[in-house]
This record gives C-alpha cells, sequence and structure tokens, in this order.
C-alpha cells in the first residue's frame, strides 16, 4: 500500500508541474551589434517565468529558458515589442509572433510601421534593403528615434511590408 501511496504521490507531482517549462529558440533575429544584444536583453530582463537570456550575433538566434508556456508566450511577445522578430519554437511547439495587425489585402500609397528594433545605422539599412524589394515601394524613411518606418510608392501591398520586415528578422505593427 505504501508503496502505491508513493507511485500516487509522484504521478500528482509530475501532474502539477508547470507545462511545457523548457528551452525557446528565435532563429533568424536581426542581431547585428552589441545594441541589439542588450535590445533583446532589455525585452525580456522583467518577463517572468524567462531566465538564461542569450542572443547570438553570430547564429542570428536568441535563446531563452521559460517556466511554463505562458512565459514562453510572454517573451515572444516582449521581443515582438521590441522589434525582434524570428522563426520561434518552445521544444517540439511552434511559437507565434503577435499579429502586425496588416489587412492581407490592403493596399496603399503610404505604410507607416511601428515597433521596429532600428538601434544602428546597420538596422536602419537592412530595414530600408528588405522594404525596397517590396513591389511598388519608392521610398523608406526609417526613424530610429520612435522605432518606425514610413514606406511610400505606389499601391503598396501592406502585409507584403509586413513579410519583409519579418523575413529580416524585425517585427513589424501597421499603424492606422
Amino acid at each position: 500500500m505504501r508503496a502505491f501511496l508513493h507511485s500516487v504521490a509522484i504521478l500528482v507531482s509530475a501532474w502539477a508541474l508547470p507545462a511545457a517549462a523548457g528551452d525557446v529558440a528565435v532563429t533568424g533575429v536581426h542581431i547585428c551589434c552589441a545594441s541589439c544584444v542588450r535590445g533583446v536583453e532589455h525585452a525580456l530582463k522583467d518577463v517572468t517565468g524567462v531566465k538564461n537570456v542569450n542572443a547570438d550575433r553570430k547564429t542570428k538566434t536568441i535563446k531563452f529558458t521559460a517556466a511554463d508556456a505562458a512565459a514562453a508566450a510572454a517573451g515572444i511577445a516582449a521581443l515582438a515589442r521590441a522589434g525582434f522578430h524570428g522563426a520561434a519554437r518552445h521544444g517540439d511547439a511552434v511559437l507565434q509572433f503577435p499579429d502586425s495587425g496588416a489587412d492581407a489585402e490592403a493596399q496603399a500609397a503610404q505604410v507607416r510601421v511601428s515597433q521596429v528594433h532600428l538601434c544602428c545605422g546597420a538596422c536602419v539599412r537592412a530595414v530600408e534593403e528588405a522594404v525596397r524589394k517590396v513591389a511598388g515601394v519608392q521610398k523608406v524613411a526609417a526613424d530610429r528615434d520612435n522605432s518606425a518606418v514610413l514606406v511610400s510608392g505606389e499601391s503598396i501591398r501592406v502585409s507584403a511590408v509586413v513579410k519583409a520586415l519579418n523575413g529580416a528578422g524585425f517585427h513589424a505593427r501597421i499603424e492606422p
């Protein structure tokens, strides 16, 4: 009987553990300099349940340990607010970054994007290079002070601007 109760106690203890504790990896992030690394560290420093943050410039990867699935999601949301984007995994689970607010079919002559990490000239150049490839774009103006990008041209597909920024490792939030 005692052995049975011990087994039940072990099962109950395992069941009560936080769900999905473990490592989070975000790949394909634009991390070009020490300021980018500090930006990642600053974004994640106060997220409850997140620890062991590591931003690797060489591999363009952010790694951290999450206490549970909620901490992993909160870490991704914090990275997005700081302007970082990439392909995120928590163990075997794919994590999604917050929605950009872009209408899939919307076109505009001017698109203002916020929440873009722009700490240095290399970040600005990477953003400009990525967005200039979008059909209809004629001008890209990065505002480092406000972490924003203003894109101008003709019939610019808003979702294409977001896709270009995300693909270059930058988060993007479309402003109305």
